[in-house]
């Protein structure tokens, strides 16, 4: 059994060659009573394998709308074939939850620990400040305009180029 990996970054660094990496980020729409996830996987090269946004129509607080966009990213990862991968969030709480360095809050004490539970070995846990974070955070953000959820399977969302791009820059 292999130990979990988990590291912190500030900007949006690829994974190493034989993995993939899937950002994940929520967004609370408070007027609307609904959240919003963002999910971006990316290979090796910051190249876009599969993106998804989702509504979420509950009235969540912030950490439980980031809880469920892990949730949803682990999700999304195994629907589309891909399990050996680091999942990276903006949410420190979350991270050190997942990484057990720190009890979960009660509030999203239960999908801390499915996310544990699906995940198993080949997945790691990564935390990376909120402006690294920026292609999940704009998926997270678009879901306020769709009705359920919205998928793209190795193509960039058009609203994505810029960050996307200053993403992959900045690494060169």
């Amino acid at each position: 059994m292999k130990s979990r990996r988990c590291t912190q970054t500030v900007a949006w660094a690829p994974p190493p060659a034989s993995r993939y990496k899937i950002n994940v980020d929520g967004a609370v729409f408070k007027s609307q009573r609904t959240a919003g996830v963002g999910v971006v996987v990316r290979d090796c090269q910051g190249q876009v394998v599969a993106a998804m946004s989702k509504k979420i129509n509950a009235p969540l607080g912030p950490l439980e709308a980031e809880a469920k966009a892990f949730e949803a990213g682990t999700q999304f990862a195994k629907d589309v074939g891909i399990q050996d991968f680091i999942i990276e969030g903006d949410s420190l709480v979350l991270y050190n939850a997942l990484c057990g360095n720190t009890p979960p809050p009660a509030s999203v004490a239960a999908v801390v620990l499915g996310m544990k539970m699906m995940c198993g070995d080949c997945v790691d846990f990564s935390h990376i400040r909120r402006q690294g974070n920026k292609p999940a955070h704009l998926l997270a953000k678009h879901a306020l305009s769709i009705v359920d959820f919205i998928a793209w399977i190795e193509e960039n969302p058009s609203f994505l180029a810029q960050a996307l791009n200053h993403d992959v820059l900045f690494l060169s």
